[in-house]
């Protein structure tokens, strides 16, 4: 959906990318991008999987070099478009402590949500308790 294609550009807009990960996410068929899925019946965007794959071992507990690939910036709230989002994993990332937004609370179908690792900051947003419908939540190494 044309909608959910410029809400996906939107979120990339305020990004960092600095191993440009995103790259793929160009064209008019989001469904094809990196990281993107979506339902098979309706064509509507159900999965961002944004996790940092890039993970490198025996680092020394700061997370330095896999914060170099990690994906960073602002969670923009085009996000609440794709309304029918099951899945957000942007585990192993590197958002420098910003707070999670709150919004993501209204992310009404999210089944799983895994943030582990992501460099998040400040305070859980309350409101992710109205995520009913989830059935997995990682929060691990959420900074506070």
């Amino acid at each position: 959906m044309d909608i959910e294609r410029k809400a996906l550009l939107k979120l990339k807009q305020g990004f960092s990318d600095p191993s440009d990960r995103l790259l793929s996410w160009v064209g008019e068929d989001c469904c094809k991008w990196s990281g993107v899925g979506c339902n098979n019946l309706t064509g509507r965007v159900n999965r961002l999987d944004l996790r940092n794959h890039y993970i490198i071992d025996g680092l020394d507990g700061d997370g330095a070099a896999e914060n170099a690939f990690g994906i960073g910036g602002e969670i923009n709230p085009s996000l609440l478009v794709l309304k029918d989002l099951v899945y957000l994993d942007l585990s192993m990332n590197n958002f420098g402590g910003v707070q999670l937004p709150s919004f993501i609370g209204s992310l009404e179908k999210l089944t799983y949500l895994n943030l582990s690792g992501a460099s998040f900051g400040g305070t859980i947003p309350p409101n992710l308790g109205n995520l009913s419908s989830l059935l997995y939540l990682d929060l691990s190494n959420y900074l506070f």
